[in-house]
Protein backbone atom coordinates (compact mmCIF):
# COMPACT_ATOMS: atom_id res chain seq x y z
CA UNK A 1 0.00 0.00 0.00
CA UNK A 2 1.86 3.10 -1.07
CA UNK A 3 0.33 5.44 0.72
CA UNK A 4 1.54 9.19 2.03
CA UNK A 5 0.94 12.42 2.89
CA UNK A 6 0.97 15.15 1.08
CA UNK A 7 3.14 18.15 2.46
CA UNK A 8 1.75 20.71 0.53
CA UNK A 9 -1.78 20.42 2.05
CA UNK A 10 -1.86 17.44 4.10
CA UNK A 11 -3.78 15.39 2.72
CA UNK A 12 -3.59 11.67 2.93
CA UNK A 13 -3.11 10.16 -0.62
CA UNK A 14 -1.86 6.81 -2.49
CA UNK A 15 0.20 5.87 -5.67
CA UNK A 16 0.24 2.42 -6.81
CA UNK A 17 1.11 -0.25 -9.69
CA UNK A 18 -1.15 -2.46 -10.57
CA UNK A 19 -0.77 -5.61 -12.71
CA UNK A 20 -3.42 -6.63 -14.77
CA UNK A 21 -4.38 -10.15 -15.15
CA UNK A 22 -2.78 -10.07 -19.18
CA UNK A 23 0.48 -9.04 -17.54
CA UNK A 24 -0.04 -5.47 -18.19
CA UNK A 25 0.93 -2.71 -15.70
CA UNK A 26 -1.41 -0.04 -15.01
CA UNK A 27 -0.88 2.91 -12.66
CA UNK A 28 -3.20 4.63 -10.23
CA UNK A 29 -3.24 7.36 -7.91
CA UNK A 30 -5.90 9.21 -5.78
CA UNK A 31 -7.00 10.27 -2.45
CA UNK A 32 -10.26 10.04 0.00
CA UNK A 33 -12.94 12.39 0.91
CA UNK A 34 -11.75 11.77 4.63
CA UNK A 35 -7.92 12.72 5.46
CA UNK A 36 -6.53 9.92 7.32
CA UNK A 37 -4.26 7.47 6.48
CA UNK A 38 -7.03 4.46 6.56
CA UNK A 39 -9.35 6.42 4.64
CA UNK A 40 -6.38 7.03 1.97
CA UNK A 41 -5.68 2.66 2.28
CA UNK A 42 -9.11 1.91 1.62
CA UNK A 43 -9.27 4.44 -1.33
CA UNK A 44 -6.55 2.46 -2.52
CA UNK A 45 -7.89 -0.92 -2.29
CA UNK A 46 -11.17 0.02 -3.99
CA UNK A 47 -9.34 1.64 -6.72
CA UNK A 48 -7.62 -1.49 -7.32
CA UNK A 49 -10.60 -3.68 -6.97
CA UNK A 50 -12.03 -1.84 -9.96
CA UNK A 51 -9.07 -1.27 -11.86
CA UNK A 52 -8.47 -4.88 -12.36
CA UNK A 53 -12.36 -6.41 -11.75
CA UNK A 54 -14.28 -3.42 -13.45
CA UNK A 55 -17.56 -3.47 -13.70
CA UNK A 56 -19.58 -4.58 -16.46
CA UNK A 57 -20.96 -1.89 -19.01
CA UNK A 58 -24.99 -1.33 -18.83
CA UNK A 59 -26.69 -3.14 -21.22
CA UNK A 60 -27.32 -1.73 -24.85
CA UNK A 61 -31.04 -1.04 -25.62
CA UNK A 62 -31.10 -3.03 -28.64
CA UNK A 63 -33.80 -1.34 -31.35
CA UNK A 64 -36.12 -3.24 -33.10
CA UNK A 65 -35.24 -4.56 -36.65
CA UNK A 66 -37.56 -1.83 -38.54
CA UNK A 67 -35.74 1.21 -36.50
CA UNK A 68 -32.52 -0.68 -36.90
CA UNK A 69 -33.23 -1.04 -40.73
CA UNK A 70 -34.43 2.63 -41.93
CA UNK A 71 -32.16 4.25 -39.19
CA UNK A 72 -27.86 3.36 -38.16
CA UNK A 73 -27.92 0.19 -40.89
CA UNK A 74 -29.49 2.27 -43.58
CA UNK A 75 -27.13 5.90 -42.37
CA UNK A 76 -24.58 4.06 -42.16
CA UNK A 77 -24.43 0.73 -44.34
CA UNK A 78 -26.27 1.16 -47.38
CA UNK A 79 -25.92 5.60 -47.80
CA UNK A 80 -22.30 5.43 -45.89
CA UNK A 81 -21.11 2.67 -48.43
CA UNK A 82 -22.35 4.25 -51.24
CA UNK A 83 -24.68 1.32 -52.56
CA UNK A 84 -26.11 1.68 -55.83
CA UNK A 85 -29.35 3.31 -56.79
CA UNK A 86 -30.78 0.34 -58.00
CA UNK A 87 -29.56 -2.05 -54.42
CA UNK A 88 -31.40 0.63 -52.82
CA UNK A 89 -34.66 0.31 -54.57
CA UNK A 90 -34.50 -3.57 -54.29
CA UNK A 91 -33.98 -3.55 -50.79
CA UNK A 92 -36.27 -1.32 -49.48
CA UNK A 93 -38.91 -3.70 -51.58
CA UNK A 94 -38.13 -6.27 -50.10
CA UNK A 95 -37.75 -5.12 -46.69
CA UNK A 96 -42.08 -3.41 -47.22
CA UNK A 97 -42.86 -7.05 -48.92
CA UNK A 98 -41.13 -9.66 -47.36
CA UNK A 99 -38.93 -8.23 -44.27
CA UNK A 100 -41.47 -6.05 -42.03
CA UNK A 101 -44.37 -7.70 -41.37
CA UNK A 102 -42.65 -10.64 -40.35
CA UNK A 103 -39.53 -9.11 -38.33
CA UNK A 104 -40.46 -5.48 -38.19
CA UNK A 105 -41.32 -5.45 -33.91
CA UNK A 106 -38.73 -7.91 -33.14
CA UNK A 107 -35.49 -6.70 -30.94
CA UNK A 108 -32.36 -7.67 -33.08
CA UNK A 109 -31.27 -10.12 -30.44
CA UNK A 110 -34.58 -12.10 -30.78
CA UNK A 111 -34.29 -13.18 -34.35
CA UNK A 112 -32.48 -16.51 -33.99
CA UNK A 113 -31.89 -19.34 -36.56
CA UNK A 114 -35.66 -20.62 -35.45
CA UNK A 115 -37.48 -17.44 -36.73
CA UNK A 116 -35.07 -17.52 -39.50
CA UNK A 117 -36.21 -20.91 -40.54
CA UNK A 118 -39.93 -20.07 -39.85
CA UNK A 119 -39.83 -17.25 -42.35
CA UNK A 120 -37.82 -19.43 -44.78
CA UNK A 121 -40.64 -21.79 -44.52
CA UNK A 122 -43.07 -19.13 -45.08
CA UNK A 123 -41.62 -17.75 -48.58
CA UNK A 124 -41.21 -21.44 -49.93
CA UNK A 125 -45.56 -22.25 -49.12
CA UNK A 126 -45.73 -18.94 -51.18
CA UNK A 127 -44.15 -20.53 -54.51
CA UNK A 128 -41.26 -18.35 -54.55
CA UNK A 129 -38.32 -19.34 -56.34
CA UNK A 130 -34.94 -20.21 -54.96
CA UNK A 131 -32.68 -17.51 -56.08
CA UNK A 132 -35.86 -14.57 -54.82
CA UNK A 133 -35.70 -16.23 -51.82
CA UNK A 134 -32.09 -15.95 -51.27
CA UNK A 135 -32.15 -12.69 -52.51
CA UNK A 136 -34.60 -11.82 -49.63
CA UNK A 137 -32.34 -13.75 -46.65
CA UNK A 138 -29.56 -11.52 -48.25
CA UNK A 139 -31.00 -8.25 -47.23
CA UNK A 140 -32.17 -9.98 -43.99
CA UNK A 141 -28.71 -10.99 -43.23
CA UNK A 142 -26.68 -8.25 -43.69
CA UNK A 143 -28.50 -5.91 -41.22
CA UNK A 144 -28.02 -8.49 -38.61
CA UNK A 145 -24.82 -8.88 -39.22
CA UNK A 146 -23.65 -5.24 -38.93
CA UNK A 147 -25.47 -5.10 -35.81
CA UNK A 148 -23.03 -8.12 -34.57
CA UNK A 149 -20.16 -5.81 -36.03
CA UNK A 150 -21.34 -3.06 -33.89
CA UNK A 151 -21.82 -4.88 -30.81
CA UNK A 152 -25.28 -4.42 -30.56
CA UNK A 153 -26.20 -8.02 -30.35
CA UNK A 154 -23.75 -11.42 -29.43
CA UNK A 155 -24.23 -12.98 -32.77
CA UNK A 156 -25.55 -12.48 -36.13
CA UNK A 157 -27.70 -16.19 -36.45
CA UNK A 158 -26.91 -18.07 -39.73
CA UNK A 159 -29.37 -17.36 -42.47
CA UNK A 160 -28.85 -20.31 -44.92
CA UNK A 161 -29.22 -19.72 -48.19
CA UNK A 162 -30.46 -22.40 -50.86
CA UNK A 163 -27.71 -23.90 -53.21
CA UNK A 164 -28.71 -22.77 -56.53
CA UNK A 165 -27.40 -23.40 -60.12
CA UNK A 166 -27.36 -20.15 -62.07
CA UNK A 167 -30.11 -20.09 -64.91
CA UNK A 168 -29.92 -21.47 -68.37
CA UNK A 169 -28.76 -17.85 -70.41
CA UNK A 170 -31.43 -16.84 -72.95
CA UNK A 171 -30.48 -15.00 -76.26
CA UNK A 172 -31.89 -15.07 -80.20
CA UNK A 173 -30.31 -16.78 -82.49
CA UNK A 174 -28.62 -15.40 -85.46
CA UNK A 175 -32.01 -15.14 -87.56
CA UNK A 176 -34.18 -14.23 -85.01
CA UNK A 177 -31.57 -11.19 -84.06
CA UNK A 178 -31.73 -10.28 -87.63
CA UNK A 179 -35.63 -9.90 -87.46
CA UNK A 180 -35.25 -7.83 -84.36
CA UNK A 181 -33.00 -5.05 -86.15
CA UNK A 182 -35.57 -5.20 -88.72
CA UNK A 183 -38.00 -4.42 -86.64
CA UNK A 184 -36.71 -1.85 -84.43
CA UNK A 185 -35.28 0.14 -88.21
CA UNK A 186 -38.69 -0.02 -89.11
CA UNK A 187 -39.66 1.80 -85.81
CA UNK A 188 -37.06 4.68 -86.66
CA UNK A 189 -33.11 5.60 -86.03
CA UNK A 190 -33.61 6.14 -82.18
CA UNK A 191 -35.52 3.11 -81.64
CA UNK A 192 -32.96 0.95 -83.55
CA UNK A 193 -29.82 2.67 -81.93
CA UNK A 194 -30.95 1.55 -78.55
CA UNK A 195 -31.28 -2.02 -79.46
CA UNK A 196 -28.31 -2.04 -81.72
CA UNK A 197 -26.60 -0.62 -78.02
CA UNK A 198 -27.23 -3.38 -76.38
CA UNK A 199 -27.33 -6.61 -78.86
CA UNK A 200 -24.00 -5.06 -80.91
CA UNK A 201 -22.19 -3.93 -77.99
CA UNK A 202 -23.34 -5.36 -74.86
CA UNK A 203 -24.91 -2.90 -73.12
CA UNK A 204 -27.33 -2.67 -70.21
CA UNK A 205 -29.87 -1.50 -70.31
CA UNK A 206 -29.45 1.58 -67.56
CA UNK A 207 -26.21 1.85 -69.80
CA UNK A 208 -28.00 2.57 -72.64
CA UNK A 209 -30.26 5.49 -70.86
CA UNK A 210 -26.81 6.74 -69.34
CA UNK A 211 -24.80 7.14 -72.99
CA UNK A 212 -23.83 10.59 -73.31
CA UNK A 213 -22.48 11.94 -76.62
CA UNK A 214 -19.57 13.85 -76.41
CA UNK A 215 -17.72 11.52 -73.10
CA UNK A 216 -18.72 8.34 -73.96
CA UNK A 217 -18.95 7.77 -77.75
CA UNK A 218 -15.63 7.87 -80.25
CA UNK A 219 -17.12 8.32 -83.74
CA UNK A 220 -13.52 8.08 -85.07
CA UNK A 221 -12.02 5.45 -82.77
CA UNK A 222 -15.04 3.61 -83.19
CA UNK A 223 -15.63 2.83 -79.83
CA UNK A 224 -18.31 3.03 -76.98
CA UNK A 225 -17.12 3.39 -73.46
CA UNK A 226 -19.30 2.70 -70.67
CA UNK A 227 -18.88 5.38 -67.43
CA UNK A 228 -22.34 5.58 -66.17
CA UNK A 229 -25.99 4.31 -65.89
CA UNK A 230 -29.19 5.40 -65.20
CA UNK A 231 -31.70 4.18 -62.86
CA UNK A 232 -35.03 5.72 -62.82
CA UNK A 233 -33.72 9.23 -63.77
CA UNK A 234 -30.47 8.75 -61.05
CA UNK A 235 -26.99 8.29 -62.69
CA UNK A 236 -24.68 6.07 -61.00
CA UNK A 237 -21.42 4.02 -61.92
CA UNK A 238 -21.83 1.10 -64.08
CA UNK A 239 -22.59 -2.70 -62.10
CA UNK A 240 -19.11 -3.69 -60.79
CA UNK A 241 -18.16 0.09 -60.89
CA UNK A 242 -15.66 -0.91 -63.45
CA UNK A 243 -15.35 1.26 -67.22
CA UNK A 244 -15.01 -0.15 -70.04
CA UNK A 245 -14.89 0.62 -73.48
CA UNK A 246 -16.17 -2.15 -76.45
CA UNK A 247 -14.97 -1.10 -79.94
CA UNK A 248 -18.42 -0.94 -82.60
CA UNK A 249 -19.73 -3.18 -84.93
CA UNK A 250 -20.35 -1.58 -88.50
CA UNK A 251 -24.01 -2.13 -87.49
CA UNK A 252 -23.64 -0.08 -84.76
CA UNK A 253 -21.63 2.70 -86.03
CA UNK A 254 -24.39 3.39 -89.01
CA UNK A 255 -26.85 3.11 -86.79
CA UNK A 256 -25.45 6.07 -84.24
CA UNK A 257 -24.06 7.92 -87.20
CA UNK A 258 -27.48 8.31 -89.09
CA UNK A 259 -29.13 9.95 -86.22
CA UNK A 260 -29.84 13.38 -87.00
CA UNK A 261 -28.95 14.81 -83.75
CA UNK A 262 -26.42 17.35 -82.44
CA UNK A 263 -24.53 15.16 -80.65
CA UNK A 264 -24.37 16.87 -77.47
CA UNK A 265 -26.00 15.34 -74.51
CA UNK A 266 -27.34 11.08 -74.54
CA UNK A 267 -27.82 9.53 -77.60
CA UNK A 268 -31.32 8.04 -76.69
CA UNK A 269 -33.54 10.73 -75.49
CA UNK A 270 -37.16 12.01 -76.06
CA UNK A 271 -38.98 14.78 -77.34
CA UNK A 272 -36.85 17.26 -75.43
CA UNK A 273 -33.30 15.75 -75.51
CA UNK A 274 -33.95 14.46 -71.68
CA UNK A 275 -32.66 10.77 -70.90
CA UNK A 276 -35.40 8.34 -71.17
CA UNK A 277 -35.05 7.43 -67.62
CA UNK A 278 -38.91 6.75 -67.51
CA UNK A 279 -38.00 2.31 -66.78
CA UNK A 280 -41.74 1.64 -68.47
CA UNK A 281 -40.54 3.57 -71.66
CA UNK A 282 -37.71 1.39 -72.20
CA UNK A 283 -39.15 -1.69 -71.34
CA UNK A 284 -42.45 -1.15 -73.65
CA UNK A 285 -39.88 -0.63 -76.70
CA UNK A 286 -38.08 -3.97 -76.05
CA UNK A 287 -41.79 -5.34 -75.82
CA UNK A 288 -42.91 -3.36 -79.42
CA UNK A 289 -39.60 -4.47 -81.37
CA UNK A 290 -40.18 -8.38 -80.13
CA UNK A 291 -44.00 -7.73 -81.54
CA UNK A 292 -43.24 -6.34 -84.60
CA UNK A 293 -40.33 -9.20 -85.50
CA UNK A 294 -42.75 -11.30 -84.20
CA UNK A 295 -40.91 -13.10 -81.85
CA UNK A 296 -41.73 -13.82 -77.89
CA UNK A 297 -41.75 -10.52 -75.86
CA UNK A 298 -38.46 -10.50 -73.54
CA UNK A 299 -36.58 -7.68 -71.88
CA UNK A 300 -33.27 -5.85 -73.06
CA UNK A 301 -31.23 -8.17 -71.09
CA UNK A 302 -31.51 -11.15 -73.78
CA UNK A 303 -29.85 -8.52 -76.63
CA UNK A 304 -27.05 -7.82 -73.93
CA UNK A 305 -27.16 -12.06 -73.68
CA UNK A 306 -27.28 -12.60 -77.51
CA UNK A 307 -23.95 -10.30 -77.89
CA UNK A 308 -22.32 -12.63 -75.53
CA UNK A 309 -23.59 -15.54 -76.98
CA UNK A 310 -22.56 -14.68 -80.93
CA UNK A 311 -19.53 -13.26 -79.86
CA UNK A 312 -18.25 -16.37 -77.76
CA UNK A 313 -20.12 -19.06 -81.11
CA UNK A 314 -17.64 -17.06 -83.01
CA UNK A 315 -14.63 -17.66 -81.09
CA UNK A 316 -14.14 -14.67 -79.12
CA UNK A 317 -11.17 -15.01 -76.64
CA UNK A 318 -13.11 -15.47 -72.88
CA UNK A 319 -10.65 -12.75 -71.46
CA UNK A 320 -11.69 -10.20 -74.01
CA UNK A 321 -15.16 -11.03 -74.09
CA UNK A 322 -15.16 -10.50 -70.05
CA UNK A 323 -13.69 -6.97 -70.90
CA UNK A 324 -16.55 -5.90 -73.39
CA UNK A 325 -19.15 -7.33 -71.11
CA UNK A 326 -18.07 -5.97 -68.05
CA UNK A 327 -17.62 -8.52 -65.97
CA UNK A 328 -15.64 -8.79 -62.51
CA UNK A 329 -14.93 -12.53 -62.86
CA UNK A 330 -14.56 -15.07 -65.64
CA UNK A 331 -16.59 -17.30 -64.26
CA UNK A 332 -19.55 -15.37 -65.57
CA UNK A 333 -17.85 -14.93 -69.18
CA UNK A 334 -17.63 -18.75 -69.16
CA UNK A 335 -21.18 -19.53 -68.88
CA UNK A 336 -21.54 -17.86 -72.28
CA UNK A 337 -18.90 -20.13 -73.52
CA UNK A 338 -20.64 -22.61 -72.04
CA UNK A 339 -23.83 -21.80 -73.26
CA UNK A 340 -22.17 -22.01 -76.66
CA UNK A 341 -21.15 -25.06 -76.64
CA UNK A 342 -24.56 -26.77 -75.51
CA UNK A 343 -26.51 -24.80 -78.00
CA UNK A 344 -24.17 -25.07 -80.92
CA UNK A 345 -25.79 -23.00 -83.92
CA UNK A 346 -24.44 -23.05 -87.47
CA UNK A 347 -22.47 -19.97 -88.46
CA UNK A 348 -24.61 -18.32 -91.40
CA UNK A 349 -21.95 -18.11 -94.32
CA UNK A 350 -22.95 -14.53 -94.83
CA UNK A 351 -21.44 -14.10 -91.07
CA UNK A 352 -18.53 -15.78 -91.85
CA UNK A 353 -17.27 -14.06 -94.99
CA UNK A 354 -17.33 -10.62 -93.09
CA UNK A 355 -14.19 -11.96 -91.07
CA UNK A 356 -12.54 -13.63 -93.97
CA UNK A 357 -9.05 -11.60 -94.59
CA UNK A 358 -8.83 -10.08 -91.06
CA UNK A 359 -5.68 -11.17 -88.92
CA UNK A 360 -6.66 -9.16 -85.80
CA UNK A 361 -8.63 -12.22 -84.24
CA UNK A 362 -10.62 -9.38 -82.40
CA UNK A 363 -11.25 -6.79 -85.34
CA UNK A 364 -12.53 -10.55 -87.07
CA UNK A 365 -15.48 -10.69 -83.98
CA UNK A 366 -16.24 -7.57 -84.37
CA UNK A 367 -16.66 -7.60 -88.28
CA UNK A 368 -18.92 -10.84 -88.34
CA UNK A 369 -20.54 -9.68 -85.49
CA UNK A 370 -21.67 -6.29 -87.00
CA UNK A 371 -22.97 -8.95 -90.63
CA UNK A 372 -25.81 -10.45 -88.40
CA UNK A 373 -27.88 -7.91 -89.84
CA UNK A 374 -27.59 -9.67 -93.20
CA UNK A 375 -28.62 -13.20 -91.67
CA UNK A 376 -31.47 -13.59 -94.39
CA UNK A 377 -35.03 -13.52 -92.55
CA UNK A 378 -38.46 -14.83 -93.16
CA UNK A 379 -40.41 -14.31 -95.94
CA UNK A 380 -43.10 -12.57 -93.86
CA UNK A 381 -41.01 -9.86 -93.16
CA UNK A 382 -39.86 -6.77 -95.22
CA UNK A 383 -36.29 -7.93 -96.47
CA UNK A 384 -35.42 -4.18 -97.53
CA UNK A 385 -36.21 -3.39 -93.97
CA UNK A 386 -33.18 -5.34 -92.78
CA UNK A 387 -30.88 -2.63 -94.64
CA UNK A 388 -29.34 0.09 -91.93
CA UNK A 389 -30.51 4.17 -92.63
CA UNK A 390 -28.09 6.14 -94.48
CA UNK A 391 -28.40 9.91 -93.95
CA UNK A 392 -30.42 10.39 -97.29
CA UNK A 393 -32.54 7.96 -96.36
CA UNK A 394 -32.76 8.97 -92.71
CA UNK A 395 -34.70 12.69 -94.24
CA UNK A 396 -37.74 10.50 -95.11
CA UNK A 397 -37.89 8.91 -92.23
CA UNK A 398 -40.85 8.21 -90.24
CA UNK A 399 -42.21 11.99 -88.65
CA UNK A 400 -42.10 10.12 -84.91
CA UNK A 401 -38.21 9.28 -85.39
CA UNK A 402 -37.50 12.46 -86.34
CA UNK A 403 -39.47 14.11 -83.33
CA UNK A 404 -37.06 11.85 -81.16
CA UNK A 405 -33.93 13.66 -82.44
CA UNK A 406 -35.08 17.49 -81.57
CA UNK A 407 -32.71 18.55 -78.36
Amino acid sequence: MATYRDDRDGRWRYRATVRMPDGRSVRISGTSSVHTKQAAQFAERAHIERTVNPPPPPPLEVPTFRDWFHGRYWDEWVIGRKNKPSYQDAKRSIYKHYLDAFFGDMKLDQIKVGEIARFRAELVRRGLTDKYINNILAVLSKPLHYAFDVELIPRAPKVGLFRIEQPEIVFWDFAEYARLLAAARALGPSELSAVVLAGEAGLRVGEVKALRWREDVDLIARTVTVNQQMRQGVVGTPKGRTRRTIPMTETLFAALKALRVVREGYVIRDLVGHAKHNENQIKILSYRVCRKAGLPERGWHTLRHTFGTHAAMLGVNPWRLMSWMGHKLINETHRYVHIAEAHYRDTPPVVLAAGEGEVNPDRRIIKQLGARIRVPECDDLDRSANRLPTEAQNDEGPGESRALSIV
